[in-house]
């Protein structure tokens, strides 16, 4: 792949330029993970070790009268039980303080933990569960936001303060957020159409391979906790580890095995808490790994949402908008109200609106708490608002991807709180990936050529989407050289199976002239490692990146000050190639060996670089936002454009993918084989909830497919293979210009599949999954009379 960086996003280079990132390179951990040799969550092994269960509610909403442990207790071989009692009476939550480890009066949703226990076996432990003696009053339970939002409904938690001050009086409204600019009122009065639509999401699972692990262990003497867990984030889970226990960060030691996919659930403690609270009380190390129905009916999943959209064209472009999005946060509110909140700002999309009015809220039911999965509230967002746009541009005869084009936004644009929009791809995306799909051709070929009475319809679909490159949190690096001329990177950020940290290396070893297999990473340990926020909100190469390529420039300013000091020529005139710093124009060097060892006199110590970095967020103005803003405005976007080609079965509603190409702006690639990678796997994660996926429950709030036999992931069989396309080019502040690159590629799944049965079958399926059922009522709708 052919590829130019302009010179003002890099400092000075050497005439061949770039070496190393750019290039198409195996993921770092590839030899540990094929041969076995990686260690996660499930693999640790610890002296006397105790295996941990939980006992989790049946009950979606219930009172608890009586909690009898000792039977359980006194059964041979249980070491730990733990209950409420035995816990700091702390509540939680970063947006909204509602949270518990473990319940004192009530259980809120089916599934949650009530008791945990620690036994010489894991056999022993889940019999040791049935002898815990558990008495409910079983309450009225809400399961769905309507439910939940009457004035008659019951509150799930009396007394706890929302985020925001929402200006609903629904007791259970758990966050208010909106956005507004300009007079949509007025532009929607002036505007020559007018179309109003709603759409719905689903409750979705991670589905991550490996289930969450986690293993305890507190020193008795000093109370020292070290947790070995397949987190996302150490340092915020051994922050939040501290505060549920009441002790000081410092006395907590995170390590970080391997994780087998996370997607975002595995950023904050889950049973680590449990796992710390059963060592501490058994003075031994505990073991806990989830079931897979644990999974399910404990998690933590995408939330299901309503979305409503009004919009004004004029002229052919939307000049108004009103949108409401409500957010189904389950029995905890923090996560939920990120969800709300990114709605609120994307519900004008990726598009020029003037005017508008959007909102987002989030309300308690007896559910699962919603949790983080890849790309919230722009996943569900993007579904109702690329669906919309096509029906406008149908509304008013322009072709689908031509009226995207006509309003997207480019550098200068406005974005959602008035920042100044800069480094736009979208257009570049949206023209690449319909050329290479033949989006023209397609048309033309079959225009005038579909008839009702056909059973198959083919049809083809554009969506776009845009995920902002990093979130609130900062990163740190340091860079050493050692002795043997290899580089030690030391980085907080953590792997959860992408490939990432890949980019890392690329980066540290492009900057100090050494080939990647010279770059040993060093992570993993809070107690050793910089401060990281963690692999969420694609943000490890664009924050830990930036991290690492200031900790890399300032070892490389050590390097190249002994090396002058070495050869006797001005710094100017020192390059770095080859693992050696090299005078520009002679065959005169000094090999990193050798330099290592002269740094200890020359600047008193070892070659050893630091960088940091942290990004506020753009600039924007804030009249136009009001209640909570956990994101108040975009860091440097990366943009997706999406096009899938369907068939329709007209008699069955079953809909497959026939073909799909997916365009990223990346700014500029670190490493174009793992960013293809990564495309590829969010078009199949998304095409998996555009047609698939989907957690039900009964009435009593139980969800009745708690496994991946009932609960339906797409196979090879059901996806096509997705043609990535690397836009770049449109540089963001990322390292040499990159931008995110994990999240995006989930986000025009959905919208361009519905716009493909649309463009097929001129029906509109308004509610995800859109599995064969919805796709014949949405037809059937189609042919029904209309006034």
């Amino acid at each position: 792949m052919s590829r130019s960086v302009p010179q003002t996003k890099l400092e000075e280079r050497e005439e061949e330029g770039l070496r190393v990132v750019g290039t198409r390179k195996m993921r770092y951990d590839a030899a540990l993970k094929v041969s076995g040799s990686a260690t996660f969550g499930t693999d640790v092994r610890l002296p006397n070790l105790l295996y941990g269960k939980i006992l989790r509610s049946t009950y979606a909403h219930a009172r608890i009268l009586k909690l009898d442990v000792s039977r359980a207790e006194s059964l041979p071989g249980v070491r730990a039980v733990v209950t409420a009692r035995d816990l700091p009476p702390i509540v939680y939550g970063f947006a909204v303080r509602d949270q518990t480890v473990l319940p004192t009066e009530r259980v809120i949703y089916c599934g949650q933990p009530v008791c945990a226990l620690a036994a010489e076996t894991a056999e022993i432990a889940e019999r040791a569960l049935k002898e815990v003696q558990v008495e409910y009053e079983q309450l009225p339970n809400v399961l769905t936001v309507e439910e939940a939002m009457k004035d008659e409904s019951t509150p799930i938690h009396p007394g706890v303060v929302p985020a925001g001050s929402p200006p609903y009086a629904s007791k259970n409204v758990c966050s208010f957020s909106r956005v507004h600019r300009g007079n949509p009122e007025k532009a929607l009065g002036a505007a020559d159409h007018v179309v109003e639509e709603s759409y719905e999401t689903q409750q979705v699972h991670q589905s991550y391979l490996e289930p969450r692990a986690a293993t305890a262990d507190v020193e008795a003497r000093t109370g020292r906790v070290r947790v070995w867990t397949s987190t996302q984030s150490p340092f915020l889970t051994r922050n939040s580890l501290a505060e549920v226990l009441s002790v000081p960060v410092s006395q907590i030691q995170i390590f970080v095995t391997h994780t087998g996919g996370g997607f975002g659930a595995k950023i904050s403690s889950h049973l680590e808490p449990l796992c710390a609270a059963l060592s501490r009380k058994a003075r031994r190390p505990v073991k806990m790994v989830l079931t897979r129905e644990e999974e399910f009916v404990g998690g933590t999943p995408r939330p299901a949402m309503r979305f409503w959209i009004k919009s004004g064209l004029k002229d052919g472009r939307v000049t108004a908008r009103r949108g409401r999005a409500v957010v189904d946060a389950g029995a905890y509110g923090s996560e939920a109200a990120v969800y709300a909140n990114i709605a609120a700002l994307q519900l004008i999309g990726p598009y020029d609106v003037p005017n508008f009015e959007t909102e987002g809220l989030s309300v308690y039911t007896n559910k699962q708490p919603a949790g983080a999965f890849r790309a919230p509230g722009t996943v569900e967002t993007a579904f109702a608002v690329e669906s919309h746009t096509d029906t406008l541009a149908k509304k008013i005869g322009v072709d689908p991807v031509e009226f995207r084009l006509a309003n997207a936004w480019q550098d200068g644009s406005l974005g959602p709180t008035g920042q100044v929009m800069k480094g736009v791809g979208l257009k570049d995306a949206i023209t690449r990936v319909t050329r290479s799909a033949g989006w023209r051709e397609f048309k033309a070929k079959r225009r005038g050529r579909r008839g009702r009475e056909d059973r198959y319809a083919r049809g083809m679909g554009v969506a776009c989407g845009l995920i902002p490159s990093v979130g609130i949190h900062s990163s740190a690096a340091y860079v050493k050289l050692n002795e043997d001329g290899r580089v030690v990177l030391v980085t907080g950020a953590e792997d959860t199976g992408s490939g990432a940290v890949t980019g890392l290396v690329m980066i540290a070893a492009e900057e100090l002239g050494v080939a990647p297999e010279e770059v040993i990473l060093r992570s993993g340990d809070t107690d050793f490692v910089p401060w990281d926020g963690g692999a969420q909100g694609s943000r490890t190469t664009y924050g830990a990146g930036n991290a690492v390529l200031r900790a890399a420039r300032d070892a490389k300013e050590q390097i190249v000050k002994v090396a002058s000091h070495v050869l006797k020529v001005e710094t100017k005139r020192i390059i770095l190639r080859d693992g050696a710093a090299r005078e520009l124009g002679t065959d005169r060097l000094v090999k990193y060996p050798d330099l290592a060892m002269t740094a200890q006199y020359v600047i008193g110590g070892p070659i050893l670089g630091r960088g940091t970095f942290v990004q506020d967020f753009p600039e924007y103005d804030k009249d136009t936002l009001e209640g909570y803003a956990f994101v108040p405005s975009l860091h440097d976007p990366t943009y997706v454009a999406h096009v899938a080609e369907v068939e329709v079965d007209m008699l069955t509603g079953k809909v497959r993918v026939l073909r799909y190409v997916a365009a990223q702006d990346l700014g500029y690639c670190i490493n174009p084989l793992g960013a293809e990678g990564q495309i590829q796997g969010g078009a199949v994660q998304g095409i998996g909830y555009a047609l698939f996926e989907e957690m039900l429950h009964d009435d009593s709030g139980l969800t009745v497919n708690p496994n991946l036999g009932e609960y339906k992931l797409p196979t090879i069989m059901d996806v096509p293979v997705v043609e990535p396309i690397i836009v770049e080019g449109h540089y963001g502040s990322g390292p040499y210009g990159a931008k995110g690159v994990g999240e995006a590629n989930i986000v025009p799944p959905a919208p361009a599949v519905a716009n493909a049965i649309f463009d097929a079958t001129g029906a509109r399926v308004r509610r995800l999954p859109m599995k064969p059922e919805r796709t014949l009522e949405a037809l059937d709708e189609l042919l029904k009379p209309t006034n």
